[in-house]
């Protein structure tokens, strides 16, 4: 299933699958984001699945924000995803993850 990618006024939420093959339009979007002038807030409950392609994505915004001075972070992570934090040691990169 290809991601959705929903803002409101507190948080962006990502459903769906957030592999390789589905992370074009995701990927701008995201990056978009990231671009604003505030934190960034994402609830990941609704994905479905995830890759390194997708962590990697993560580390970009991550990388905007700091330069920012703002933070990003991550809410309801699947365990895929930490695991690949994890197996990049990326778990003490700054993200706030919960």
């Amino acid at each position: 299933m290809k991601p959705v990618f929903e803002c409101d006024g507190q948080a962006c939420r990502i459903s769906g699958a957030t592999t390789f093959s589905y992370l074009d339009d995701l990927s701008k979007d995201l990056l978009a984001r990231a671009g604003r002038q505030e934190d960034m807030k994402l609830d990941l409950q609704q994905l479905t699945d995830c890759d390194s392609a997708f962590a990697a994505l993560m580390m970009a915004c991550l990388q905007i924000k700091k330069q920012q001075n703002h933070s990003l972070a991550l809410h309801n992570s699947p365990q895929k995803l930490l695991s690949l934090f994890e197996v990049y040691g990326l778990t003490e990169s700054g993200l706030q993850i919960s």
